[in-house]
C-alpha cells in the first residue's frame, strides 16, 4: 500500500484571491476617504459663504441706520461684470432689474473681507448689499460641482 503525503501550504490561487480581496477593500477605503475630504471642503466653503452673507447683511444694516457709505466695502462692479461672473460660475442670479445701478453689486477681495471681519479667506465674492446675494467667484463645490451662491430668504 502506497501512502501519499499531503502537502500543507497555500496555493498560488488562494494568494491571488486574497490579494484581489485586499485591493477591493483598499479601493473602497480610498474612495470613501476622498469623498469625505471633498465633503469637508464643501462644508467649509458653504460655511464661509454663509459667513460672508451674514457680514454683508450686517454691513448693510449699519449703512441703512447711519447712511454712511463707509460700510459698503468692496469694489463697485458693472452689470456686465456681474453677468459675466454669474455666467462663468453657472449661477442664475435673482432678477437684475432694468433700473440696475452700480451701487448694488460689489466685488469683495481678501482686503475687503478682512475689513468686515472675515480672516484667512483666499476666495473672492460678488455681493449685493440690497438683496443679500453672495456668489463665490473663485471656486465651485467639489462633490456636486455646483456654484457657491446664496440669496437672503427675507430681507
Amino acid at each position: 500500500m502506497h501512502i501519499f503525503k499531503q502537502e500543507k501550504g497555500i496555493t498560488i490561487v488562494s494568494l491571488v484571491i486574497a490579494f484581489i480581496v485586499l485591493l477591493i477593500i483598499s479601493a473602497i477605503g480610498i474612495n470613501m476617504s476622498i469623498s469625505g475630504i471633498n465633503s469637508a471642503k464643501d462644508a467649509k466653503l458653504t460655511g464661509e459663504l454663509q459667513m460672508v452673507q451674514h457680514a454683508v447683511l450686517e454691513q448693510y444694516t449699519k449703512y441703512k441706520t447711519t447712511r454712511n457709505s463707509v460700510y459698503l466695502v468692496g469694489t463697485k462692479i458693472t452689470k456686465e461684470e456681474v453677468l459675466n461672473f454669474a455666467n462663468e460660475m453657472g449661477v442664475t442670479l435673482a432678477n437684475i432689474p432694468d433700473s440696475y445701478s452700480n451701487k448694488d453689486y460689489y466685488k469683495l477681495d481678501k482686503t475687503s473681507l478682512e475689513s468686515i471681519g472675515i480672516e484667512d479667506s483666499t476666495d473672492e465674492y460678488v455681493i449685493n448689499y440690497v438683496s443679500g446675494e453672495v456668489m463665490n467667484i473663485t471656486v465651485k463645490k467639489t462633490n456636486s460641482n455646483s456654484p457657491l451662491y446664496t440669496k437672503a430668504n427675507s430681507f
